[in-house]
């Protein structure tokens, strides 16, 4: 089955195209959209279509462009423009760079463009099947198959498809901290940054799937028999070189990992998995400087102890104002992860706590438009965070913050609970729920049964209840039968009465009276 690429800048447009073919019956299949000439490069660079579907006027970069940059990155797929009929004079230069068809979205119907589209399958057809693609993008697909632990027979892999690259070889894994540059240019300065240092040092450039850059570095054939330590101390050298070019010549602030040695093309899956991994002990180690895969250290297991993030300890400590404790609390989850050096589970604690972080401001902000900004900036900032020390600091300084306006607002939010234990001690005998009592109160329940429990001393259940127990030991003072007089307290319940009744006072209603009765002491 044919891959289909859509580039137009109009949804409206890309969904008309997606509706005008049964694609399944045609034999093709779309595999990705995009709504400009950048976004559609970088799939194409990291999933290339054999057909490419796209508008000529679009922002950032217009389909002119993008024609132009897919045949000289090489690749050969068929291509459809699609233009208004006073854009045919750019359709004329995007002709010259072999486009199959043209079509004029104005006069275009479903017939018209599914006889477009079977054209450029039946000449895909004629050609074996693929699009073909030049020999550079062809050894870029290919080691992104081998990282990706793509089998290959060794024999004449080297020779047919990955002309003077040899190995052994070291795998270098560059994280670029900057996030305003895409992978195609990332591409281009490290490129350039190789050629300038390394001569004329066989080498291969190229991205993952997620976008980042790798370095093939086979290592060079030496006569004198050179020991392993001395190739690996000659790649991390270059690394070092690398990584001083791109901030001295580009200013970008970079991160290499350097893999173990790979001496067969089927370890080079490996050798991406060492040299990624390395890449992201960034986290732990700091960032601008190579890591070495070999120099890494084993983690610490910590007996096997899970690190565990208690939310209703974060709640207790916040509700509390007990800002010392919160800042140790987070600072220990975040130095037992240091010990441990796993990035993944750096992610899963630092997720958890932001989502305790963005449930607690709704609870303690009645503008939700703010509360709304404040989510969007701390995911926003929280992508941000290269280290475990910036991280550490990070969740520190958002807790204090939402503390702060804990702070703030509590001085108002007494008379709330003033104002509810008024209600209660008046509608005790009523059905009265903590969702009702927050609601009545204009606070929202969770900080409402929080904040109660700080000021009152005790929980808000707690409190009702002994309020009407209170109230029950006064009515049992004359003639009236316990199950009424629960009737009248709030709790219809007889049996439930007497439980309650006994557990607070320590006797029940029908002995409450008796020692009532006889003039003794009761509590």
């Amino acid at each position: 089955m044919y891959r289909v690429l859509i580039v137009e800048d109009e949804f409206i447009v890309r969904y008309g195209i997606r509706s005008m073919v049964d694609w399944e019956k045609a034999g093709i299949e779309v595999t990705g959209e995009a709504a400009n000439g950048k976004e559609a490069l970088e799939l194409i660079h990291l999933n290339p279509p054999d057909i490419l579907i796209t508008d000529i006027k679009m922002p950032i970069m217009d389909g002119i462009q993008l024609i132009k940059e897919v045949r000289n990155s090489g690749y050969a797929m068929k291509i459809i423009i699609l233009s208004n009929l006073e854009e045919f004079q750019y359709a004329q230069k995007a002709i010259s760079h072999g486009v199959s068809e043209y079509l004029i979205k104005s006069d275009m119907m479903p017939r018209d463009f599914e006889k477009a589209l079977m054209n450029v399958k039946d000449s895909l057809d004629s050609i074996g099947g693929k699009a073909t693609i030049d020999e550079p993008a062809r050894k870029e697909k290919l080691l992104l198959g081998l990282i990706e632990g793509s089998s290959y027979e060794e024999g004449n892999l080297e020779e047919a498809e990955l002309g003077e690259l040899h190995m052994p070889a070291y795998l270098l894994h560059i994280f670029i901290h900057s996030t305003d540059r895409g992978f195609i240019e990332k591409q281009h300065v490290i490129h350039e940054t190789i050629e300038h240092i390394g001569g004329d040092r066989k080498f291969a450039v190229f991205a993952d799937k997620q976008g980042e850059i790798n370095v093939l570095l086979p290592i060079p054939n030496r006569s004198n028999g050179t020991a392993a330590e001395s190739d690996e101390h000659w790649a991390k050298q270059l690394a070092r070189s690398i990584l001083s070019n791109l901030a001295d010549g580009y200013g970008l602030d970079c991160t290499i990992g350097l893999s173990g040695r790979a001496n067969q093309w089927t370890e080079l899956s490996k050798a991406y998995n060492q040299a990624s991994a390395s890449a992201r002990q960034r986290l732990f180690l700091g960032i601008g400087q190579v890591i070495a895969y070999s120099e890494l250290t084993t983690a610490e297991e910590e007996s096997g102890t899970p690190i565990k993030v208690s939310q209703s300890y974060i709640h207790t400590l916040l509700y509390g104002l007990q800002t010392k404790e919160l800042n140790e609390y987070v600072g220990s989850l975040f130095d037992q992860l240091g010990k441990r050096k796993d990035p993944d589970l750096v992610q899963i604690i630092s997720l958890e706590l932001l989502m305790i972080l963005t449930s607690m401001w709704p609870d303690v902000s009645n503008d939700q438009d703010q509360v709304l900004h404040l989510k969007k900036q701390y995911f926003d900032q929280l992508s941000k965070l290269e280290t475990i020390k910036q991280s550490r600091e990070w969740f520190i300084q958002a807790f204090a913050e939402l503390q702060d306006h804990m702070i703030r607002i509590y001085n108002s939010d007494r008379n709330s609970i003033v104002k509810a234990t008024q209600y209660i001690q008046q509608h005790y005998q009523q059905e009265i729920s903590l969702q009702s009592i927050s609601q009545f109160v204009h606070l929202s329940k969770n900080y409402f049964a929080n904040l109660f429990k700080k000021e009152v001393g005790e929980s808000f259940l707690e409190y009702v209840t002994r309020v009407r127990i209170e109230k029950a030991k006064v009515l049992l003072a004359g003639e009236m039968k316990a199950a009424e007089v629960g009737q009248l307290v709030g709790i219809p319940d007889p049996k439930y009465f007497s439980k309650v009744f006994k557990k607070i006072t320590g006797a029940t209603p029908s002995e409450y009276r008796s020692l009532v009765k006889e003039d003794k002491e009761v509590f």
